[in-house]
């Protein structure tokens, strides 16, 4: 803790706090929090770049004596990340944990003050025990000191002067991301006691939180709280894939009465928590668990008439909330909880239609700037921190495939702008490393799947990938010379892969597998010609597999939108809404209420093999892109014009979405009728444009509000193409009915 008393001549007018520190900080001012904000000032590469926060704290402030405080904890910083105990400069927990605060009071007698973090502060440990993101936090209610950040607190001669020091990172910015808060809170939906005297809560969610408790019990009683994912089948909670994170918080109390407490610097995944020490048997209200993420403002919003598809939604939206903790992780639960950028670009289109997520990934991308080596390699893990070599390809790719889908969805030319010089450096490393006009190095590949495609292949696809988005980028920010160079280099290294990797007799790329062919296929990196026979085998080894997938992390996020593309829309169906191994509902059938991070958890051991990862969560971009049909125009970015292609498949009876574009709610909802009928309703925002592709049988049966086409006054008639009308549409709302194919 620390503390500083100070004297204001008159009444304030206008006051603001600039703070930050290493690792977390909670500021006081005259016995109250300041802000809702949580784990500030959020994760960076702390030597590279630090955050600050501002806060209005005019009405905190007052004529005479009035004093600041602050709490300090380990986080990010300091609590030894990593499943080996973290890299050297992050393994001191509790060590030179810094404060730094400037405070500007103007006063209603025209006087200025500043009050700074100096010698005169004063110092003193807290009642926080311990405090770590993996293993949490023990408090120790004994230890208070009641009034301690007030000014006339009348123990502060028992404290110590602070230490000034000297820590200059590179670059001091405010924080422009959405902060962590608590964004709501979850009660046990059920309570058993599997041994005398231990209580096992149910959140009924597996989620991102940490307990809040409230208790009455005499002094010195230790009430210990553990967090699991599972159960044993004695009922205990079984945490082996936490690995070496005990994530068990520890609270000793005072005595004096209701005590309610909650840990104030750790997080953790969880849907379970074990409870020993309480006095008497816990209620509903005992211990509920506060949600805390990144709260990155709610998007788009997806329903329809199949209950298990809706089920997988909400799964991916846990997933989600639980893996942003001021960076995309892999998982929020073990010793681990780290920015792996291949999770990340993988499940980026998908973050964006949960969430806008454009200052999120804006704040991250600065991040795998600052922590991208002097030869241009990019970094597997961002903020760099364990594994800080050289990233390997699809999660080093981050640096241009998060940027490219920021100026997709939201036409941000500025992100490029940003980014544009380390995407640069990235695909010179690439070309500096080509063999033949390959990018042939090893990697993680397609991560956990279910059946593994070789990793130089992978590889050479995302050396692709990323000098074709450079020459987008060089394009959309009018550096022609350089989109011209980096296209050519693209089309070279597409070239070679197809004269290596192609084998013509089974229009299959590398051995066959779904990765193999779906990469090259949605990259663009397939002549026109092989383009539909590739997917085409896709598809057959699909219905091969009984209708599954068999892609890991870099091919989930493709399959269904190739499938649908070229004309497997019901295989792409069948995969999306089947509750067998593998897949999403397979996970909800044996009851998850997140994304695994294999498609077999359940039949896994402990190790690497968490219950909360949100990269197969994918699959969900495209319920919104297929199912509702909402589509980006790939040469409008932002969603000025936009498609509307909606997939009636299956046995699917209706489909509701809607998304807040920066122009406005775009709207797609469908619903056909027992005589074979479409009803479909699109809302087009102002100062943007449509165009709709309406499946139906013949022109002559489309209506819009009633009308024939040709009568429709706002709606121009483009052409049909197969078995849909393909029309324009300004601004508005429009009520289209149908009659779809092969239906009287």
């Amino acid at each position: 803790m620390l503390r500083k008393q100070f004297q204001l001549p008159a009444d304030v007018t206008q006051a603001r706090a600039y703070v930050s520190g290493l690792g977390y900080y909670r500021l006081r001012l005259n016995g109250r929090r300041i802000g809702h904000d949580e784990f500030t000032p959020g994760w960076t590469l702390y030597e590279k770049r630090c955050q600050y926060q501002v806060y209005d704290v005019t009405k905190q402030l007052h004529q005479g004596e009035n004093a600041v405080g602050a709490l300090l904890g380990n986080g990010w910083w300091s609590s030894g990340l990593g499943w080996a105990g973290g890299h050297e400069r992050h393994a001191k927990p509790g060590e030179n944990l810094r404060f730094l605060l400037q405070l500007e009071v103007q006063c209603a007698d025209g006087s200025q003050h500043t009050i700074l973090t100096d010698g005169t502060w004063a110092s003193h440990v807290s009642p926080i025990l311990e405090d770590t993101l993996y293993h949490g936090e023990t408090y120790d209610a004994r230890l208070e000191q009641p009034g301690w950040d007030t000014a006339d607190f009348s123990a502060a001669d028992q404290w110590k002067p602070a230490k000034p020091v000297e820590y200059r990172p590179a670059i001091m910015c405010v924080q422009k991301a959405p902060p962590l808060r608590i964004t709501g809170q979850l009660k046990p939906a059920k309570i058993t006691e599997p041994k005398p005297g231990v209580y096992v809560l149910d959140f009924g969610q597996n989620h991102p939180g940490r307990p809040k408790l409230t208790v009455n019990a005499p002094a010195g009683t230790t009430i210990k709280i553990q967090h699991a994912e599972i159960l044993r089948p004695d009922g205990l909670i079984d945490s082996v894939n936490y690995r070496s994170a005990r994530v068990t918080d520890t609270y000793i109390c005072k005595g004096t009465g209701t005590e309610v407490w909650q840990p104030k610097f750790t997080y953790r995944g969880f849907r379970y928590a074990q409870v020993t020490g309480l006095p008497e048997k816990p209620t509903a209200d005992t211990i509920v668990s506060q949600v805390v993420h990144t709260a990155a403002p709610p998007a788009g919003k997806f329903t329809c008439s199949n209950r298990l598809v809706n089920r997988i939604v909400k799964n991916v939206l846990w997933g989600q909330r639980s893996n942003m903790h001021s960076v995309p992780t892999d998982c929020p639960q073990r010793d681990e909880r780290l920015g792996w950028m291949g999770d990340a670009q993988a499940f980026a289109p998908t973050s964006i239609w949960n969430m806008n997520m454009a200052l999120f990934y804006t704040k991250w991308m600065r991040d795998i700037l600052d922590s991208q080596h002097p030869n241009g390699a990019t970094t597997g893990v961002c903020p760099r921190i364990v594994v800080d070599g050289a990233g390997r390809a699809a999660w080093a790719d981050a640096v241009s495939v998060v940027p490219w889908r920021i100026y997709e969805y939201y036409g941000d030319r500025r992100v490029l702008e940003e980014n544009y010089e380390g995407v640069k450096k990235w695909v010179e490393y690439i070309r500096a490393n080509l063999q033949n006009d390959l990018y042939e190095k090893p990697t993680w590949g397609d991560w956990v799947p279910v059946v593994t495609t070789p990793e130089l292949p992978v590889s050479a696809c995302y050396g692709f990938y990323s000098t074709k988005l450079l020459a987008q980028m060089a394009d959309a920010l009018g550096k022609q010379d350089e989109a011209e160079e980096y296209e050519a280099l693209a089309k070279r290294q597409a070239k070679a892969f197809h004269a290596k990797y192609y084998h013509p007799e089974t229009a299959n790329y590398v051995t066959g597998t779904q990765t193999s062919n779906l990469l090259p296929l949605a990259f663009g990196m397939v002549p026109p010609e092989f383009q539909q026979a590739v997917a085409d085998s896709v598809a057959r080894d699909v219905a091969e597999h009984g209708y599954h997938h068999t892609t890991g992390f870099l091919g989930t996020p493709v399959i269904l939108p190739m499938l649908a593309k070229y004309g497997h829309a019901e295989a792409a169906w069948r995969i999306a809404s089947s509750d067998e191994y593998p897949s999403l509902g397979y996970m909800v059938k044996k009851g998850a209420t997140t994304i695994w991070e294999r498609w077999n958890t359940d039949q896994m051991g402990p190790e690497m093999n968490s219950r909360n990862h949100f990269a197969f969560g994918a699959m969900a971009q495209w319920f919104f892109e297929g199912l509702a049909g909402i589509q980006l125009d790939p040469d409008v970015p932002g969603l000025k014009h936009f498609i509307v292609r909606p997939e009636v498949v299956g046995d699917l009876n209706w489909v509701k979405a809607d998304y807040p574009s920066p122009y406005g709610r775009i709207a797609c909802d469908w619903r056909r009728d027992d005589d074979g009928s479409l009803r479909l309703h699109v809302v087009v925002p102002a100062n943007t444009t449509a165009t709709v592709y309406l499946p139906t049988a013949e022109v002559s049966s489309v209506r819009e509000s009633g009308k024939p086409l040709a009568e429709a006054a706002a709606v121009r008639q483009r052409g049909v193409q197969g078995n849909r009308v393909v029309v324009d549409l300004p601004a508005g709302d429009y009520w289209f009915v149908s009659q779809l194919p092969g239906k009287k």
